[in-house]
């Protein structure tokens, strides 16, 4: 469970894994053995919390209600709500169960989809009847995403328990007077025409850029503008090197010294997640990871909090 500062707006990283986490599923490398062993080694899929704790009275009590988002619907997403229990608090209509065991935990005000990959809505059936049992909770996609899920009949008893709002590119979504959300489409493979966006988050005093997925830098040519004009940039990072992969075909995704190589000398913080399970920066000391310190830019860390 995270602590967050009181009387302000926060966005927390809840994750910084790509889609499939760590350990990965039948993997026997040196990094996914040793969290099969011991799961304190093991890493969320990544995903970033909103969390605007500056309060209201609720309609029965006169304790402090935060606003609480999430940036993706993971397959790891009932141990990241569980991180923020804290700032969720009661369930209002399921204080207590019959047994008088512990309330059970409020569901988040809304979560925005990036896309339309595993890692990204892969949690979304832990929100459905099997288990936490929303109603009506917003979930914020693209207008092809939203249509995706809602014609699935796979996904029918979930989403009839969710409000699909469909976002439009550029246009900001208010969650507050002083905090809002605004979609901003990047190229990554779609193959379902649902399109991609990273999120830019405007708080009371700072901007921050979610944007963990894209093909290649070079296929968007705003994105020095747009990483430069905010205030910190959690960055797709997943491979390091194409080693990696092992021979096989390259995967869409920059490589890390590309990003460094583009952006490291930016004002902005760069922050670098979605890190594949392959990736050396995951390991303390490693060359690579001194390479990434030494330029100045920062690898994500769950738990690692960013004041709005």
């Amino acid at each position: 469970m995270l602590q967050l500062p009181p009387n302000q707006v926060t966005a927390v990283i809840l994750g910084i894994m790509q889609d499939g986490g760590l350990p990965h599923a039948g993997c026997p490398c040196a990094r996914c053995t040793s969290a099969f062993a011991d799961p304190s080694r093991a890493e969320y899929v990544v995903c970033l919390g909103l969390v605007d704790n500056r309060g209201k009275e609720t309609a029965t009590s006169a304790a402090l209600s935060a606003s609480v988002y999430l940036f993706d619907a993971t397959p790891d997403i009932k141990y990241q709500l569980n991180l923020l229990a804290e700032v969720l608090g009661e369930h209002p209509a399921r204080p207590e169960a019959a047994s008088g065991s512990p309330s059970r935990l409020r569901p988040p005000d809304g979560i925005f989809l990036t896309h339309a990959h595993l890692g990204h809505i892969g949690g979304l059936p832990q929100l459905g009847p099997e288990a936490m049992a929303v109603s009506q909770l917003p979930i914020y996609a693209s207008r092809e995403l939203g249509q995706l899920l809602l014609e699935n009949a796979l996904w029918r008893p979930l989403v009839n328990n969710l409000r699909i709002v469909p976002l439009v590119a550029g246009q900001s979504v208010d969650l507050a007077a002083d905090v809002s959300v605004t979609a901003v489409p990047v190229p990554h493979r779609d193959e379902w025409g649902a399109g991609t966006f990273a999120f830019l988050i405007q708080g009371p005093n700072r901007r921050l850029l979610y944007l963990p997925d894209i093909d290649d830098w070079g296929q968007w040519p705003e994105a020095e503008a747009v990483l430069s004009n905010v205030d910190v940039a959690l960055v797709d990072a997943s491979f390091y090197s194409r080693d990696e992969l092992g021979g096989r075909a390259p995967v869409a995704h920059p490589l890390i010294p590309d990003t460094l190589a583009r952006f490291a000398h930016l004002p902005t913080q760069l922050v670098l997640t979605h890190l594949n399970h392959t990736n050396p920066v995951l390991d303390e000391g490693s060359v690579a990871r001194t390479a990434v310190s030494q330029s100045g830019v920062h690898i994500a860390f769950t738990g690692q909090q960013f004041p709005l």
